[in-house]
Order: C-alpha cells, then structure tokens, then sequence
C-alpha cells in the first residue's frame, strides 16, 4: 500500500497501460467500460493523492505592518 500513497500517478499510468494492453490484445470491453475504468482509476487516485499533498499545518501569519 505504500506504493499507492508514494506514488499514485504512476499506479495510474500503469492501470491505463495494462487496460490498453488488454484491449489491443482481444479483452472484449466497451468504450464506456473502458472509460469508467479509467475514470474510477482516476478519481480513487486523485483522493489519494490529495491526502497527502494538502498541507495539514497553518502556516504562520505574516508579520504586521508589512
């Protein structure tokens, strides 16, 4: 699971790759199946992604008078 949060653009790229491998070699799937797997893919690892790149800290205010 590590992997997933380090790095979740490249577990996406991989699912996109493999999908499109499937496909170019006789996986029957339509192209809306096609696109809400990439879709689900897609929005999963986006939240992943937010999780850990929103910082969790304020920063501190600026000093007055500035």
């Amino acid at each position: 699971m590590e992997i997933v949060k380090n790095e979740p653009v490249l577990i996406q790229s991989l699912v996109q790759a493999v999908l499109g491998l499937f496909l170019a070699f006789g996986v029957n799937l339509s192209n809306e199946q096609t696109g809400s797997i990439m879709a689900v893919v897609a929005v999963v690892l986006a939240i992943v992604a937010r999780m850990f790149v929103t910082p969790t800290n304020k920063l501190p205010a600026p000093p007055a008078g500035d």
